[in-house]
């Protein structure tokens, strides 16, 4: 337990990969509207990776929705 009752995050495997996702998916983002501003030619291929990891956090939000409905409804 931390100061003033506060209990730490604990985040298993999973919660720590999808953060890790989240986060270089906005590096992702930002740097391919800094490289789109400036005229590079790799904008392209940041747009597209990050779109994948995108694609990604949406493949494990669905899995957790459907992982919530089940427990619920099971």
């Amino acid at each position: 337990m931390l100061s003033r009752g506060v209990y730490p995050v604990k985040l298993d495997n999973i919660e720590q990969l999808r953060v890790f996702a989240a986060l270089t998916g906005i590096v992702l983002a930002l740097a391919g509207i800094v490289l789109a501003l400036l005229g590079s030619k790799d904008a392209d291929m940041v747009s597209l990776l990050a779109t994948g990891v995108g694609g990604f956090e949406l493949f494990f939000c669905g899995q957790a929705l459907s992982r919530r409905l089940r427990s619920n409804n099971g």
